[in-house]
């Protein structure tokens, strides 16, 4: 009686290790960076001999309304290199759908994997400095049975037999390559004043 409770307490905590090791791992499959952002200097009237005075005052960091502003801007901008969607805004988050258009670079590729990449990205918003987080990279095909899905895994969502590692190999690699097309763009928008007028596509 003893053994079979010590076996299964064993069974027990084996399956609880491997469940948090997978979260871990879960937790690992995204792309994610804490920016500080200072508040806009304030443009100061001249003194009386023209000069402009100097502002001595330590920078003060931005206010989390602004910088929501300008994550939720980031979310509206249309972009010529990927196509955004379900935009959403709650609390102090906004984020959004990213699609990459991916054709493959070999004119007759032994899998039919042309499609798109999509990626959720949020930016978190806090005084003084926002953190974007980027993950769910997916690869899907037009033709379903090549889907990769998921770029962290190993093997393919459709299999190795339909998809070979080379071909699977460089569609993780240009997946990541869009990440980082897309946080380019992403900081560059989070510079710019919430009062600057952008080409928007409504959400």
């Amino acid at each position: 009686m003893k053994l079979t409770t010590l076996f299964y307490a064993i069974v027990i905590l084996f399956s609880i290790n491997r469940l948090s090791a997978q979260e871990t791992k879960k937790e690992e499959n995204k792309i994610q960076e804490v920016i500080n952002i200072n508040a806009d200097a304030v443009s100061m009237p001249p003194n009386a001999d023209g000069s402009i005075p100097v502002d001595t005052n330590p920078p003060k960091g931005m206010a989390v309304s602004e910088i929501l502003k300008r994550a939720v801007n980031f979310v509206k901008i249309e972009s010529k290199k990927y196509t955004k969607g379900n935009g959403v805004t709650t609390g102090s988050k906004a984020e959004c759908v990213v699609t990459f258009t991916y054709k493959p670079k070999e004119l007759n590729p032994v899998a039919d994997v042309q499609g798109t990449i999509t990626m959720h990205v949020s930016i978190d918003a806090k005084e003084g400095k926002y953190r974007y987080t980027i993950s769910k990279i997916t690869h899907n095909a037009k033709n379903s049975e090549y889907t990769g899905g998921d770029v962290y895994a190993e093997v393919p969502k459709c299999g190795s037999m339909k998809m070979p590692p080379d071909i699977w190999k460089r569609i993780k690699s240009e997946a990541l390559k869009q990440s980082t097309v897309l946080v380019a763009d992403l900081k560059e928008a989070m510079q710019i004043s919430s009062t600057t007028p952008v080409t928007t596509d409504e959400w």
